[in-house]
């Protein structure tokens, strides 16, 4: 008996060990950060304010690596297919780890089995911005003026099927104005078509879309978050500007591929909360309009599982089909 007790301690210490030197070892060479959308916009923003100062932390360079397209398939996609040694990891949304299964029944990878959650980073909702040269001044006399349009507007995504095209919808639903979705490769691609006017409006997340408007190059309207965001109170929320139950929010968090070791997996999650809530990174974080959260894997995990549900009612609520 006691040397079976003794066996199971040497076999839990050796366990304890193992942990501990997974964890002081990693990382020990670069690691990828993929952003499955285009450079320039808030997944990006967000992923280089963050792995500037994991690279400081860990002594070893964290490379962003931007692989937009479809929706942000092409990028998860890469992720859910890599070695799971921690190494590449990945800034995903609502869009790439939830609702685009809903869009893409032929979708490449299973955004909850092919990912191992880290940390939900924040939340942000959306401004609904439009050109300078667009006379309105509020969302109810944007919505008057489209109607004036013969043959209706254009408006701009992010992407198919993302939380900016929901929310367009949502509102030509809700007005019945007439609008054309033209969706772009992430909302940078999107904000010089709507800055000179090409395109008529835009929802997009706040980080992008603030200093935009402070600098004078698009006008902001409205916001989509249930209450005024801290870093926009000045800016009404759709729901003050006369929409009802037009409350949208998205979410940006840390994925690594299904089946990363445990310690790794534990040293990601702290290390990102760590930076996430220095006093530095909250100063930034307030001028983009993001609102940061950090959780443990556990919680992400469900909050990635409950937003299924969540985007499904979006969805039927608006009809978009994504062909």
């Amino acid at each position: 008996m006691r040397l079976r007790l003794f066996g199971l301690s040497i076999a839990v210490l050796s366990a304890l060990v193992g942990t501990a030197a997974a964890q002081d070892s990693y990382p020990s060479r670069p690691v990828r950060w993929i952003v499955p959308f285009v450079a320039g916009g808030p997944t990006d923003t967000l992923s280089r304010i963050l792995t500037a100062r994991l690279a400081e932390i860990w002594g070893q360079s964290v490379v962003v690596d931007n692989k937009g397209g479809a929706s942000g398939a092409i990028g998860a996609d890469l992720v859910a297919k890599a070695a799971p040694d921690g190494y590449t990891v990945m800034l995903g949304t609502q869009s790439t780890n939830a609702s685009n299964v809903l869009f893409f029944p032929n979708l490449p990878y299973d955004p909850i089995k092919d990912f191992q959650p880290l940390t939900l980073i924040g939340t942000a909702c959306m401004a609904l911005v439009i050109p300078p040269s667009v006379p309105a001044s509020t969302a109810q006399e944007l919505v008057a003026w489209i109607r004036k349009q013969d043959g209706g507007v254009a408006y701009a995504s992010a992407a198919p099927g993302s939380s900016q095209h929901v929310a367009a919808e949502l509102l030509v639903k809700r007005t019945g104005i007439k609008a054309t979705h033209v969706p772009y490769r992430g909302s940078a691609a999107a904000m010089p078509d709507l800055m000179s006017g090409r395109i008529t409006y835009m929802f997009d997340n706040l980080p992008s879309a603030l200093p935009q408007a402070r600098a004078g190059k698009v006008k902001a309207l409205a916001q989509t978050c249930a209450r005024r965001s801290p870093s926009a109170p000045d800016l009404p929320t759709m729901e003050e500007a006369g929409f009802p139950d037009f409350a949208i929010e998205g979410w940006y968090g840390i994925f690594a591929p299904a089946k990363t070791p445990r310690p790794i997996v534990d040293k990601l999650s702290a290390d990102i909360n760590k930076v996430l809530m220095e006093p530095a990174s909250l100063e930034r974080w307030k001028t983009l309009g993001f609102d940061p959260i950090g959780t443990t894997p556990e919680a992400f995990a469900e909050r990635q599982k409950a937003d299924l549900a969540y985007w499904k009612r979006m969805i039927d609520d608006t009809g978009i089909k994504v062909e």
